[in-house]
């Protein structure tokens, strides 16, 4: 499902990817891998948690410095993997669609990040660019699709 729903290329002429599940999290556990936002907090909607932990909140916090150049953006960054991958998103049709699209050819023909202010347009990374392409996958993949994608184990 997943890789549908990425548009994932598991096999090809020159490559031939398996994408693996852990449904119980055990191998995340093995692992240490955080549980996420207030995960034995019962009295949280599974959703909440998961927008939390979409957004970068929550332990550990060491994922907030990873986070933060999304919303502040970073004027040495690269962007032509966020705008692809935003086209991507949008042409699956998920919310927000914030680039218009040549009508001939598909191509990017402008993106509402370009009107910054400030000069924050000629930045490698845009504030809030990649933050948006983080809102398109959690709204349009992670929450559309929750009851598919979900744990089956509450520890998770």
């Amino acid at each position: 499902l997943l890789a549908d729903l990425l548009d994932f290329p598991t096999t090809s002429a020159s490559v031939d990817i398996t994408l693996l599940s852990d449904p119980t999290g055990e191998a995340g556990r093995k692992f240490g891998v955080s549980r996420g936002f207030r995960p034995d907090d019962t009295s949280l909607s599974p959703f909440a948690k998961e927008f939390a932990s979409g957004i970068g909140i929550g332990p550990p916090w060491g994922t907030l410095p990873a986070v933060l150049p999304g919303y502040f953006g970073d004027p040495d960054g690269t962007r032509e993997w966020i705008e692809t991958s935003l086209k991507q998103g949008q042409l699956a049709g998920r919310w927000p669609a914030i680039l218009e699209l040549d009508d001939r050819d598909g191509s990017i023909a402008s993106n509402k990040f370009d009107d910054a202010p400030l000069g924050l347009n000629e930045w490698g990374r845009r504030p809030f660019e990649l933050a948006t392409l983080r809102l398109q996958s959690l709204i349009g993949i992670q929450i559309k699709h929750w009851s598919k994608l979900k744990p089956v184990d509450d520890r998770c």
